[in-house]
């Protein structure tokens, strides 16, 4: 009975502490993730105005560039000097917006890698509030991976309206090291941001394949349900081009959603 009782009360504060750690990294979490939202919101208004400012650039050059060829003739009977000095002009303008435009690319960049990050506190927020519900049978959130019932639930709660078609589970199961970036990449389906899309003739256009970023291999194919709202998806990896074909003849085996 000693046993027992010093069991039940040592269950009890395992599982008191167990819910107070929960709690706290629900905080720091759902601060992390204001904090990544913030720094995503600053990134997209410094991109737009980059963007505007490459856009009143090059506005810009192509007025130096109408002026140039209409006083051109003019000019050289004046001093052929001032042709290489608007030439100079010219190509100073344009090293200007090829650098805009690699800034551009390097916010772009740190913008999707800040999307992939706060995927990956989602992640961790989920496996704490998967730990504070059952802490019987919860585990590390930041080593062991996550069961397909975990990746469902995952899914389910970040991606409602998302359906996995086939062995995506298992696929999103095997790969815990890429579950961020592909939960990222099934969020921009729904966004219409995906990355290289290209209907799938081989599917009579009904179905759509895009590429995951940083995964040069695997294949996302989906498409928009018409009865309901939502996508059916198909996570799979292109081993070679039989396996893809493979994935074509499945894929046109499957009834409209």
């Amino acid at each position: 009975m000693k046993l027992k009782k010093s069991f039940a009360a040592q269950q009890e504060a395992y599982e008191a502490q167990l819910q107070l750690q929960a709690q706290t990294y629900d905080g720091e979490i759902t601060t992390q993730a204001q904090n990544f939202q913030q720094a995503i919101a600053n990134l997209e208004q410094r991109l737009q105005r980059e963007m505007q400012a490459q856009v009143d650039l090059e506005k810009k050059l192509h007025q130096a560039q109408a002026l140039n060829r209409a006083n051109q003739t003019k000019l050289r009977e004046n001093n052929r000097d001032i042709d290489e000095i608007l030439e100079s002009l010219a190509a100073s303008q344009r090293d200007v917006v090829k650098a805009k435009e690699a800034e551009i690319s390097q916010l772009q960049a740190q913008l999707q890698d800040y999307a992939v990050d706060l995927e990956q506190q989602k992640i961790l927020l989920f496996n704490l509030q998967q730990q504070a519900q059952a802490p019987e049978t919860a585990t590390d959130p930041k080593g062991d991976r996550l069961n397909l019932e975990q990746i469902q639930a995952l899914v389910n709660a970040l991606l409602p309206e998302i359906t996995l078609l086939r062995d995506s589970l298992q696929i999103l199961a095997e790969q815990p090291e890429n579950l961020a970036t592909l939960i990222k990449a099934l969020k921009d389906i729904l966004d219409g941001q995906t990355h290289g899309a290209k209907k799938v003739r081989a599917t009579d256009n009904k179905w759509t394949e895009c590429r995951v970023p940083h995964i040069n291999l695997m294949r996302l194919y989906y498409q928009k349900c018409k009865k309901k709202s939502g996508y059916q998806v198909l996570i799979s990896p292109k081993k070679n081009q039989k396996s893809q074909d493979q994935d074509y003849e499945w894929l046109k085996s499957q009834s409209p959603c």
